[in-house]
């Protein structure tokens, strides 16, 4: 236990092991880890533990001073002793103990006992004075040592005498830390060789005066009684009065109930997943319905009025999976699973598709008849595409896990389902395998998937009281109701509309794009020297830092070899053209692989467009986010990005419509500020970079006025990023110190700017968290963290949120609005990238659709300045954007 206690161990984020209450569990964490893993490599048959009780034992009559020099246990460590005892009891490892008597003792004791009995004994510890008690049927393992095993032969091999004279040579030697005094000036090794060469410590001082060395002779002719004395507070008594019992010392396995307890108080993730309920050990009704018993199904769903859902993909992308199968859950620990896709048919055979349909598709589309889900979204599209609506939607726990910690790095349902249920979920993996042989739902049988797909749809049943009362307490109720719920039917109809793309004119790209790329590669092997793997950093590396003996800025943590990270290059590239080369040649196969050639590929064979999905809850800013493929992450400063979107086009007789929040960001900023001077610019139409340039640089900076509103943009965004004098520096190419007094002449301009941000690090530091306009919130516990660089960064974060996640509540505000006004039959939204929508409509409704869409985004939410949108019609993305 002390040893675990000085061990050390960090979780994951790199902070002490604490509980809820902030107390530290690292000495049980480990002594726990040390457990089991002698429990999994030994699997005893009768086991247990002892630890020394509160007291005076027998040994502080025999020497008032015995410990005397120990310091007080570490009240971090005391705290946790009796959760260590309460760890062995719940892993079933019985804890015997006897007053007045140490630990040792007890052991001592126990082990004479169960030998005398007949049994095999193993004494697990790293103390060497357990050598003492080695005999016949009782052996000492040190885990420490690689697990080594001491008979008397490995006692004599390693302590260099036999198990009956170990005391005798810990009664000469003594020992500091439990002031046993032993005889001053004799060490282990030399206790070890006068032990071994006089048998004992008796005889050893009947000739004490004959002992040759004098350093030895002196001390022991002076100290025999404190040797005696010694000898005694050494010795491991084996007759304590506690009795060995074969029934109370029988290992009999870990209760998973009190384990589980004890490692949810303890937040001891990874264990609290092993020891918590699951479907094989909980009570629970999960059966596998027939074609005839559809009607009883739609019939219990409609009668409870609400229930949890699931929908078991073929696939994992919602626009191209098949059903494999629906779960229904009208009550907790309760669930119904209707096989339609299997491949591998189990004991009911599959249910046919239109008969589901025929059955449960009024209960799934009747709004009255509430869902609840993770991630229905999903659900939705895969149903739809089937022709089964889905209305009703009332509980999306992916969502509100999101909206409550949108920091956490996922929001598993199976994550969810232990922390809020106590229950762990199977998981995908255990279910059909990992990596190249894992099977897709389809290929296993219903029964082998009964378990896996209940949970899916019981589990959030489970967790929407719970989440719902957190999201309650928390404020985020409105949010959830109002905004992300339904944002859901909105994101379902743009994803299932998708964007079409123009193959012909994407290879004309490729074509141009493998142009650069070669003119790029003979330059780049024409400033090296020599010809080498572009893509390979170790060459690259050689290349830049060996032979072309540019500066290392900067090394890999692990290997320590010098980084060619992008913002290396970036650096290096200020001062040569090799690793400018190197960026543009990296940027045009990035476009080429992502993009370019990539996205023909990525068309629908049903629809022939491309559908991405939009995340929902991912960004930590409430910001949506794009994948398979991500649309959000074509680059637009570059012309070759922009042209990317040339190859998305309308249908024939139609255009496609971008409209664009201007400046939303700084728009926000100045309504959540009040700053007068922003809302002034903003109410009058001016350009805001000018006005900035203004008030930072006033009217004699000298500087062209394109170089002049650069500068007053990168300002006005890195008030917005939070951004240090040190990197805004970097990006306007000037001294530190210039950088920092450009911000503090922008704060002077801006005053209300400057306490608005001052009073909202206040009320995060306070609160541990900041809000956005309508109520959207991040949790920042870094913010007072005495690590600078880590607080530095906290604030950066809790200064950005309020503004980029408001800007994105407003998006979502108008995505939701816009999509209710468009006449389905005319327009339709296909596309959400950061501030702007794109939608395509017939050409002879365009201006109607502009109109109708400009008016509904800047009315989106009232602000103390005015919203404005840019809009832009054109065949194709990159003409509308203009």
């Amino acid at each position: 236990m002390y040893r675990a206690f000085h061990a050390p161990i960090r979780t994951t984020e790199g902070t002490p092991l604490r509980d809820a209450q902030g107390r530290p569990t690292n000495a049980v964490y480990i002594f726990v880890t040390m457990l089991r893993k002698l429990l999994k490599e030994h699997q005893p048959e009768f086991i247990t533990a002892s630890f020394d009780l509160p007291g005076r034992t027998f040994r502080d009559d025999l020497a008032a001073d015995y410990k005397a020099n120990r310091r007080p246990m570490p009240d971090d460590l005391a705290h946790q002793i009796p959760l260590v005892h309460d760890a062995c009891e719940a892993l079933g490892v019985p804890i015997l103990t006897s007053e007045r008597y140490e630990a040792d003792d007890v052991i001592g004791t126990l082990a004479h006992q169960a030998a005398a009995a007949g049994f095999e004994v193993a004494i697990v510890t790293g103390d060497k004075d357990f050598f003492q008690l080695v005999g016949d049927g009782i052996k000492v393992f040190n885990p420490k040592e690689d697990g080594a095993w001491f008979d008397a032969s490995a006692v004599k091999e390693k302590f260099g005498v036999t198990p009956e004279q170990v005391v005798d040579v810990l009664a000469l030697m003594g020992d500091t830390i439990d002031n046993i005094k032993g005889v001053p000036g004799i060490g282990e090794k030399g206790a070890r060789e006068l032990i071994a060469q006089y048998g004992s410590l008796e005889a050893l001082l009947a000739h004490a005066a004959e002992v040759p060395q004098k350093r030895y002779r002196e001390p022991l002719l002076a100290h025999q009684e404190s040797a005696r004395q010694s000898r005694e507070l050494a010795r491991i008594r084996t007759d304590v009065p506690v009795t060995f019992s074969i029934d109370a010392v029988r290992y009999r396995g870990a209760s998973r109930q009190r384990a589980f307890e004890l490692f949810s108080r303890l937040i001891f993730r990874s264990l609290v997943a092993e020891y918590a309920p699951t479907a094989e050990t909980s009570e629970r009704d999960y059966r596998l319905v027939t074609t005839s018993e559809l009607p009883a199904l739609a019939s219990e769903l409609k009668e409870a009025g609400r229930f949890g859902l699931r929908v078991i993909p073929g696939e994992p992308a919602a626009m191209r999976a098949p059903i494999v199968g629906i779960a229904f859950s009208a009550a907790e620990q309760s669930a119904r699973y209707v096989p339609i896709g299997h491949h591998a048919l189990g004991p009911t055979g599959n249910v046919p598709l239109e008969r589901v349909a025929a059955e449960l598709g009024p209960v799934l589309a009747d709004p009255t008849v509430t869902k609840v889900g993770h991630d229905l979204k999903f659900d939705t599209i895969v149903l739809e595409r089937h022709g089964l609506a889905l209305h009703g939607i009332e509980t999306d726990t992916q969502i509100m896990s999101y909206l409550l910690d949108a920091t956490r790095s996922a929001h598993r349902l199976e994550d969810l389902a232990l922390e809020h249920a106590a229950y762990k979920a199977l998981t995908e993996e255990e279910v059909c395998g990992r990596g190249v042989k894992a099977l897709p739902f389809g290929e296993l049988p219903a029964d082998g998937l009964l378990n896996y797909a209940s949970e899916r749809a019981d589990i959030p049943l489970r967790l929407a009281g719970p989440l719902r009362e957190l999201v309650v307490r928390e404020g985020l109720q409105d949010l959830y109701q109002s905004l992300e719920l339904p944002l859901v039917p909105v994101l379902v109809a743009v994803e299932r509309a998708g964007v079409r793309v123009d193959a012909a004119a994407l290879a004309s790209q490729s074509q141009r794009i493998d142009q650069e790329l070669n003119t790029r590669s003979r330059q780049i092997f024409e400033m090296a020297g020599e010809e080498f793997n572009i893509n390979s950093p170790p060459q690259l590396s050689q290349i830049l830092f060996e032979k072309l003996n540019l500066p290392v800025l900067r090394r890999n943590m692990k290997t320590r070899t010098p980084s060619t990270a992008v913002d290396v290059l970036e650096e290096l590239a200020l001062t040569h053209d090799l690793p400018r080369l190197i960026l543009e040649w990296r940027a045009f196969q990035k476009l080429k692989g992502t993009y370019i050639d990539a996205l023909p590929q990525l068309a629908n064979p049903d629809t022939g467009r491309v559908h991405t999905c939009f995340n929902q809850a991912v960004a930590a800013t409430g910001r949506l986010s794009s994948s398979d493929p991500n649309l959000q992450n074509i680059p637009i400063k570059t012309e070759l990005g922009r042209e990317i979107r040339r190859a998305f086009v309308a249908e024939p007789g139609h255009v496609l419509i971008s409209a664009d929040y201007s400046q939303i960001e700084l728009r926000v900023l100045a309504h959540l500020s009040g700053d007068e001077a922003l809302i002034d610019a903003f109410a009058r139409g001016e350009d805001i970079h000018d006005r900035t340039a203004l008030k930072v640089f006033g009217t004699g900076s000298g500087l062209g006025k394109h170089a002049l509103r650069s500068r007053a943009k990168m300002i006005n965004y890195a008030v917005l990023y939070g951004k240090t004098a040190f990197t805004l520096a970097k990006d306007i190419s000037v001294p530190q110190q210039a950088a920092q007094e450009f911000i503090d002449a922008y704060f002077a301009g801006f005053s209300a700017v400057r306490r608005f941000i001052d009073d909202l690090l206040a009320r995060a530091r306070a609160t541990g968290a900041v809000k956005t306009m309508m109520g959207r919130r991040r949790l920042v516990p870094d913010l007072n963290s005495r690590n600078g660089q880590i607080r530095a960064e906290a604030e950066r974060r809790a200064v950005n949120f309020p503004i980029q996640g408001s800007a994105a509540d407003i998006l979502k505000r108008a995505m939701i609005d816009v999509h209710a006004a468009l006449p389905s039959d005319r327009a339709r939204m296909i596309l959400t990238v950061h501030d702007e929508l794109l939608f395509e409509t017939r050409k002879e409704a365009a201006d109607e659709i502009a109109a109708l869409v400009r008016d509904r985004m800047e009315k989106a939410v009232p602000l103390r300045v005015p919203l404005t949108v840019d809009l832009g019609i054109g065949e194709n993305w990159k003409e509308a954007k203009g």
